[in-house]
């Protein structure tokens, strides 16, 4: 498995644990709402506002990563992702 396969599994499993952690905890859109917000308020108008604005309409369903897992998941994802390539 290639460099570009393992990111991919690693993004695959960090959202689907995302995903649960905020089914789990719906107080949590919240705060990747604040974050959406945050990184627009940094960056003004630059490349990944389209990214950006899917985030901002999946909310209702998903968030971003790094208000939903902590540091150790999101390492423990990243070993996995790698011993499975």
């Amino acid at each position: 498995m290639n460099r570009q396969q393992q990111i991919d599994r690693f993004l695959f499993a960090a959202h689907r644990l995302a995903l649960a952690r905020l089914r789990a905890e719906l107080g949590r859109l919240a705060d990747a709402s604040r974050l959406l917000r945050q990184w627009r308020a940094q960056a003004s108008a630059i490349r990944s506002d389209a990214y950006w604005d899917e985030w901002q309409a999946l909310l209702r369903s998903v968030s971003p990563l790094s208000v939903l897992l902590s540091q150790h998941e999101r390492r423990s994802l990243l070993r996995e992702a790698r011993e499975k390539a």
